[in-house]
């Protein structure tokens, strides 16, 4: 009989692996260590029941979970808080974006698996169909092996050769890469002018989507699949170092060109974001060629490869079109109400007045 799948979403190590021993006698078992790593294994790992710790770095688990939620592939899929929060209000938030469970830490081994089976068991469900079994799984996750190990003789031979002169025929770093599909950038700042500046500076050489925030740049990275990141450091809800940090503990995204813009310009600022992961720091203001250079430049040094998109550009652009026509709408119908409203004052001042006349 096929088991259940669970998938522990914790950023702590000993919790999961802790959560893990408990329940892997009864059920399959992955992991995730934050909220961005949950939402890009959901296709990966198909699970049929979530466990998410709430207090997580970078992106919390009630971000998760409503992004989770918002997946018509997943937004079934029951999902129960695992938290050292234990008050009524943190309780009620989580139950707000889209938790089925909720039970506070320490939770003993024997009350969560009771607790999940019993859920499972009102669901009258069959666990859904994987693509991958939990040892292929297993497989993917260990690390590739890389083709020259530090210490080796051709390693050595290598830095010797990166220290002669460069012959001059090698490839300019700046030279312009082509790609049977263009890459496609994504632009997170939340000034909308300089979004706009960004997009037109690249729209020739690449695909660009955007973000003003740093949850909705996540859950764009989820669904649209940038090869490229431009990010501001200062953004609302996650700073565009939080998002570096996180990308770089991605699987898919560990290895993606990610500059840095912003009107910092100290070295200590551009120092903490080569920390963090970024390829390259940017201060603005900068010219549209320093940029596109720049771009290009990195893409050279990671080498990287398009993936193909489950989203076209063209369908981005036509779900934003939708967007703005709900809001559009939206906004309509609330002048109408307002107007309404307005009107309804004014009758009632003018009844007010006959009565007062009489």
């Amino acid at each position: 009989m096929e088991r259940w799948r669970i998938m522990i979403v914790d950023d702590e190590e000993d919790i999961r692996e802790l959560i893990k021993a408990s329940l892997e006698s009864e059920f399959e078992v992955a992991e995730a260590y934050d909220g961005l790593d949950a939402l890009d294994k959901l296709d990966l790992f198909q699970p049929d029941f979530i466990i998410m710790d709430v207090m997580m770095p970078l992106m919390n688990g009630l971000d998760t979970s409503i992004t989770i939620r918002e997946n018509p592939k997943y937004n079934d899929v029951p999902i129960l808080f695992l938290s050292a929060l234990s008050t009524k209000e943190d309780m009620n938030k989580a139950y707000r974006s889209g938790a089925d469970l909720y039970l506070t830490k320490p939770v003993d081994p024997t009350h969560l698996i009771s607790t999940i089976k019993s859920f499972l068991k009102k669901s009258s469900g069959t666990p859904r169909k994987k693509q991958y079994t939990i040892q292929e799984l297993a497989e993917k996750k260990k690390p590739e092996k890389s083709a020259v190990k530090l210490g080796d003789e051709d390693s050595e031979f290598q830095i010797i050769a990166s220290r002669q002169p460069q012959p001059k025929h090698k490839e300019s770093p700046y030279k312009r890469r082509y790609f049977p599909t263009l890459p496609r950038v994504m632009v997170v700042d939340d000034e909308e002018d300089m979004v706009d500046f960004l997009y037109l500076s690249l729209k020739d050489g690449f695909e660009v989507v955007s973000a003003s925030d740093g949850i909705s740049a996540i859950k764009k990275a989820v669904e649209y699949q940038p090869d490229i990141f431009i990010l501001d450091i200062m953004l609302p809800k996650m700073s565009g170092y939080q998002i570096c940090q996180s990308l770089r503990r991605n699987r898919t995204y560990m290895n993606a060109p990610i500059i840095m813009i912003s009107a910092k310009s100290s070295p200590r600022d551009k120092e903490y974001a080569m920390r963090m992961g970024a390829d390259d720091y940017l201060i603005k203001p900068f010219h549209a060629k320093h940029l596109v250079d720049l771009v290009y430049q990195v893409i050279h040094k990671r080498n990287i490869t398009v993936r193909e998109k489950k989203v076209s550009i063209e369908e981005i652009e036509e779900k934003h079109k939708q967007q703005e026509k709900t809001f559009e709408e939206k906004d309509e119908r609330f002048l109408k109400r307002t107007e309404e409203s307005e009107i309804q004052k004014l009758l009632r001042r003018e009844l007010e007045k006959d009565k007062k006349s009489r």
